[in-house]
């Protein structure tokens, strides 16, 4: 899966979705619509998570199962088996899950953003756009940016640019330095044929480290629409020095 993809089945995720557990080190705040996990679900849920983290899928299904036995009104739960569904390619299966885990927790931010993004995945950006929404109200919900990452992205994969605008935005408000957010304000302004404003988005992930093909890939197109093919012909350059491999695509939603 591509690094601006929904990080949906990442290490990332797979901790945000432990967020209402207890867990060793600092306590954080429970979400209100969770139920508290047992120890012994909760010692299920973490092995099961592990195991999907390293692809041991059987072992993941047994100790998500026996979590389940613990825990069976646990949305967590419910998120860990959908994603170990996914990892089995039996997305209709995992959509049961992701879509179980929201009526046991339909306030809990990630347990939305999750089901959101699966959602958005499978062809159904209006009802993830709704989940989002709901997402970022959860007050205890600390990755709010990411959620406002997942809707505008969904709204330009529909090819609605001008919803997409506003949640990325919100996102950058919470998160003004996170590389994704960056990275796909870039995208959008170059869709909507603003090459200035791209390059600025360009630059300021650039300044927080070093950008992937994609991305040079796209800073070259942002140059030449800009009219700038000395630019151009640098990211050119760097593409081919740095990623010598990697084929050309054209860039996302060339104007």
């Amino acid at each position: 899966m591509p690094r601006d993809s929904f990080p949906l089945l990442s290490a990332l995720v797979l901790a945000l979705a432990l967020a209402g557990c207890a867990s060793g080190g600092a306590a954080r705040k429970p979400v209100t619509t969770e139920t508290t996990m047992s120890n012994k679900g909760l010692a299920n849920l973490q092995l099961a998570q592990n195991y999907l983290r390293v692809g041991k899928l059987d072992l993941a299904m047994d100790r998500a199962n026996r979590a389940l036995r613990h825990d069976p009104d646990s949305a967590d739960v419910q998120i860990v088996m959908g994603m170990i569904r996914q990892a089995l390619d039996d997305e209709e299966r995992a959509g049961e899950h992701f879509a179980r885990a929201v009526k046991l927790a339909p306030e809990s931010g990630h347990v939305l953003n999750v089901h959101g993004a699966w959602l958005c995945e499978h062809g159904k950006p209006d009802e993830a756009d709704a989940l989002f929404a709901r997402a970022v109200r959860d007050p205890f919900y600390e990755a709010k940016a990411q959620s406002y990452y997942n809707a505008g992205r969904c709204a330009m994969q529909a090819g609605n640019l001008e919803r997409a605008e506003p949640p990325l935005r919100k996102g950058l408000e919470l998160a003004p330095e996170d590389p994704l957010l960056l990275e796909q304000m870039a995208r959008l302004q170059f869709r909507q044929g603003n090459f200035l404003g791209a390059r600025a988005f360009v630059q300021r992930r650039e300044a927080l480290g070093e950008v992937g093909a994609d991305m040079l890939e796209l800073a070259t197109a942002i140059e030449e629409g800009a009219g700038d093919r000395a630019a151009a012909e640098r990211y050119r350059s760097r593409l081919r020095e740095q990623f010598p491999d990697h084929t050309p695509n054209s860039p996302e939603g060339t104007p």
